[in-house]
């Protein structure tokens, strides 16, 4: 697909771009994520910039800039070439956080461009890490781009239409509208319970920081056996959600209120599709719990689990479509309410969440060089000002939790993910 710009926003591009702006609001740099990759070896660098070069020329929206087009957003090409940026890290201190105090730093800065691709260097491998802006292209077209900057083959990446706008061709009027009636009250019902929140002081200054946990492959079994257990076909999502909502209660929320709301991503991707590479691709879905259902370990899941199977036999999944796409001719600021705010005026989200799935990049590696490990990173609101991000690499899981300082107090939270990991692999009496 040739792409003509201005390339108007979809209706997924325009949701994250509202929750960017949101973020920017509270002075941060906006609604960007990351994924960092541990290599073993160092890529061929010049084939990396070559690769970058390649992918502006395909695929123009990469450096693009956003502009207003009527009450419309849109991409507009700039040609603006994507320069790969290299970081040394100190000599001897590659082992002593020295990766990751300089990816955080390059995640805080002020971007100029929608995609950069940065190259952290160790005293063997190092850390690529890749920082895009969300409206540019969800989590799963972050990986196809690595993909294609991996290629032997990049000539075989195309773009297509954006699902989104697919689907909802597939409808009639009056199903659009069924759909958005249910939607609607789906999300007042999201709305009515007021949402403990991981934060007390949401003023002043913040920075972002990252704490990861990652699981050896008995581990990563274990949980898996444990997800199919109480969740079965739904997945490990209501799994992962599951344990933080009770590991949350048991530390204590800092802001308690009713219960827990965590927002959670369904990509319209075909597993493994090639395609689409860029714009988001998603729609979104709420797990919902009482501070009460959260105590008995079994009962949660059970009733996670009943309200995914309402979820699916309502078709609530499919609901948000069309409520998206009456979303995208609402300002900024109106919209924002809409997604944030509950009845009480308090936020919605408990936290962000988003589990990535399983990710490989087989016996080759990234360029030849193998992939020992893998970060994701993201901002958020504030509140919450917490995401946890999953993910697992060549099957063994990995949580990583982007945090914002001093909103999120780090001993509460060091506290909290303990408790997870006990809740994920139920340990009793930890």
């Amino acid at each position: 697909m040739n792409e003509t710009f201005p390339l108007l926003f979809n209706p997924a591009d325009y949701f994250t771009f509202v929750l960017d702006q949101e973020i920017r609001k509270a002075g941060l740099p906006g609604g960007y994520g990351g994924f960092a990759l541990e290599l073993a070896a160092a890529p061929d660098l010049n084939q990396l910039q070559q690769r970058l070069d390649l992918l502006v020329e395909r695929f123009p929206r990469a450096s693009a800039r956003i502009e207003r087009q009527g009450k419309r957003f849109a991409w507009v090409a700039t040609g603006r070439r994507i320069v790969l940026e290299c970081h040394h890290c100190c000599q001897g201190k590659a082992a002593e956080g020295e990766p990751q105090r300089i990816l955080l730093e390059i995640v805080n800065r002020q971007e100029s461009l929608p995609l950069t691709l940065h190259w952290i260097a160790g005293e063997t491998g190092g850390t690529l890490l890749l920082v895009w802006n969300h409206p540019l292209l969800d989590a799963r077209g972050a990986k196809i781009l690595l993909d294609f900057i991996a290629s032997d083959h990049p000539e075989g990446f195309k773009e297509s239409p954006p699902l989104i706008e697919a689907k909802l061709a597939q409808w009639n009027f009056w199903k659009k509208l069924h759909l958005f009636l249910k939607a609607k009250r789906h999300n007042s019902e999201a709305n009515s319970l007021d949402s403990c929140l991981p934060t007390l002081a949401e003023q002043g200054p913040q920075v972002l920081r990252l704490k990861v946990r990652r699981f050896g492959e008995e581990e990563s079994q274990r949980i898996a056996r444990l997800a199919q257990q109480y969740t079965g076909l739904a997945g490990r999502t209501l799994y992962y959600l599951g344990c933080f909502m009770r590991a949350m209660e048991q530390v204590g929320p800092p802001a308690a209120k009713a219960g827990y709301c965590i927002p959670y991503a369904f990509n319209l991707r075909r597993q493994n599709a090639p395609t689409p590479v860029f714009g988001n691709h998603v729609g979104c879905l709420f797990a919902r719990a009482t501070r009460t259902q959260t105590l008995e370990r079994k009962g949660l899941f059970g009733h996670l689990l009943a309200q995914h199977r309402k979820t699916l036999r309502e078709e609530l999944d499919l609901a948000y479509l069309p409520l998206m796409w009456l979303g995208q001719w609402l300002s900024p600021d109106r919209y924002a309410k809409l997604l944030r705010k509950q009845r009480s005026g308090g936020e919605l989200s408990s936290l962000w969440f988003s589990d990535i799935g399983d990710l490989s990049w087989g016996n080759k590696g990234f360029l030849g060089a193998p992939v020992t490990g893998m970060t994701h990173l993201c901002w958020m609101t504030l509140p919450p000002g917490l995401a946890l991000l999953a993910g697992q690499l060549d099957g063994r899981l990995s949580l990583s939790y982007s945090y914002l300082h001093p909103a999120v107090d780090e001993a509460w939270l060091d506290a909290a993910m303990e408790r997870m990991d006990a809740e994920l692999l139920e340990i009793t009496g930890a």
